[in-house]
């Protein structure tokens, strides 16, 4: 039985959804009979570039057309390339054919004639995995092509792809699906497959599918056993989280809950789900919430929305997926859980912080205060250390609150002729300070505080005590459960 995506396939250029820019400019060229000989397809994945692409070589060779633009689809050249089965149409994966001495091949064999068409098309899928060597091969290729010989190029990151190769190419940019077009498109094919798909379901899916018609008819077919599909029980199909535990994670992490950010990630792994599907949706979550936000300020979400992207990008080179994601969602919350103890401590703030909103780890200042006379206006003594250390940490408040979080976390080593000296718990919290945004700002504002230039030095030792109840230090114990390796 044929995938819903392989079966739905379109097989005219006026089938081709989303991409009318595209569809028209090629006809225009077919109506006119100017084809080119080189065409580059790029765009997100599954948004119908391999198969315009087999499309545009069915018009090229279709021997029973009607008109120019539209192959007929009956002849036996139409029904070969449809088949996969033309001698003349050469499908090429760069990603597992990508050296050099793949493309000798290729040059070799382009001088001979097409067999039974018109012209000989090479479509080579995901293009920009090819090396460099072989990109400089294939360029003199694409310079000076056989007449016979039409290359149809198709990539999802040009910007991989050498500008020599894309100058000599014609270029089209293929646009992500709409969540519109495609929860259009599951109602027509789940009503032609006689599945029942609410409304709700279809959102899923089309949300799941991020702008892709393949993984969307993908998703559908793998639950298109269920005649009835709601999205309750599409989520439990493919092991969505609810929309009920993601809210409850945001709320958790956003209002400082470790506890709860604890309690709820232990029932997620007890029931055997991905928690990278997790972190993914609570990704989509706060990317929906920022684009949805007309009135109200986005950047708690944005704040959140990188940090859950830093931990996926960190978690794809983890041994441990689930304990390093597990680890840095309460790490979220007690930062924010830090930064909420510290507002309303006046021992450790010099003056009462501005009101502010958390905001990324950037040196930009995002609220404006009016000014203030702090403590930390004032540059103290070379060896005043004892000073140095509550005003420094009042200046970080006041320029980044989640940098605070972390910094206020160190001890504090005292301060040499030209260097800061402090110690930190966990390698990953010496990672960020040392990102080099955060610590051209730590710089910049110990070196005010201080009179003078300070370079940052930090250690991290595993068994420093921060003066924190150990029964309420949940980050050690997700480390110490998890095992992981610091």
């Amino acid at each position: 039985m044929s995938s819903l995506y392989r079966k739905y396939r379109p097989n005219q250029f006026s089938e081709l959804l989303g991409q009318d820019h595209i569809r028209s400019s090629i006809s225009a060229m077919l109506a006119t009979d100017q084809v080119g000989h080189a065409y580059l397809f790029s765009g997100p994945r599954g948004t119908g570039k391999t198969t315009l692409a087999r499309l545009l070589a069915r018009a090229v060779n279709c021997v029973g057309k009607k008109t120019k633009e539209e192959a007929c689809g009956k002849c036996d050249i139409c029904l070969e390339i449809q088949n996969g089965s033309s001698v003349d149409v050469i499908e090429i994966d760069a990603a597992s054919n990508r050296g050099i001495d793949e493309i000798r091949d290729l040059r070799e064999k382009i001088a001979f004639a097409p067999t039974r068409s018109r012209y000989k098309v090479y479509i080579i899928d995901e293009f920009h995995m090819l090396t460099r060597e072989a990109f400089n091969a294939f360029l003199k290729t694409l310079e000076e092509p056989p007449a016979h010989v039409i290359f149809i190029l198709a990539t999802t990151e040009l910007h991989k792809v050498p500008e020599t190769i894309i100058s000599r190419c014609l270029r089209y940019q293929f646009h992500r699906a709409t969540l519109d077009k495609i929860i259009t498109v599951l109602h027509e094919i789940a009503a032609k497959e006689g599945l029942k798909l609410d409304d709700s379901a279809a959102q899923v899916i089309a949300e799941r599918a991020d702008g892709s018609y393949r993984d969307a008819l993908a998703l559908l077919d793998n639950v298109s056993g269920q005649k009835n599909l709601t999205a309750e029980s599409l989520r439990a199909a493919i092991g969505l989280p609810s929309a009920e535990v993601i809210s409850q994670l945001l709320l958790a992490i956003e209002s400082g809950g470790a506890k709860i950010v604890a309690s709820l990630l232990k029932k997620f792994v007890d029931e055997g789900l991905d928690i990278g599907v997790l972190v993914r949706e609570m990704a989509d979550s706060c990317r929906q919430r920022i684009f949805d936000s007309a009135t109200t300020d986005v950047a708690p979400s944005a704040l959140l929305l990188e940090e859950l992207l830093v931990a996926l990008a960190r978690a794809r080179h983890s041994v441990d997926t689930t304990s390093l994601l597990s680890a840095s969602l309460i790490s979220a919350a007690l930062k924010r859980e830090t930064v909420k103890t510290a507002s309303s401590d006046s021992t450790i703030l010099a003056t009462p912080p501005a009101a502010s909103t958390i905001t990324d780890l950037s040196e930009k200042e995002t609220t404006t205060a009016p000014a203030v006379d702090t403590v930390s206006a004032t540059p103290v003594k070379s060896n005043d250390s004892g000073a140095f250390w509550p005003n420094f940490l009042t200046s970080v408040h006041e320029k980044n609150h989640a940098l605070y979080a972390v910094v206020s976390s160190a001890h504090f080593d005292g301060i040499t002729d030209d260097k800061l000296n402090i110690t930190v718990k966990f390698r990953f919290y010496s990672e960020r300070l040392f990102e080099r945004k955060n610590r051209d700002l730590i710089e910049l504002l110990a070196s005010e505080v201080a009179g003078r230039s300070l370079v940052l030095e930090c250690l991290v030792k595993p068994d420093l005590d921060v003066g924190v109840n150990k029964e309420e230090d949940l980050l050690s114990t997700v480390i110490e459960v998890f095992e992981i390796n610091e």
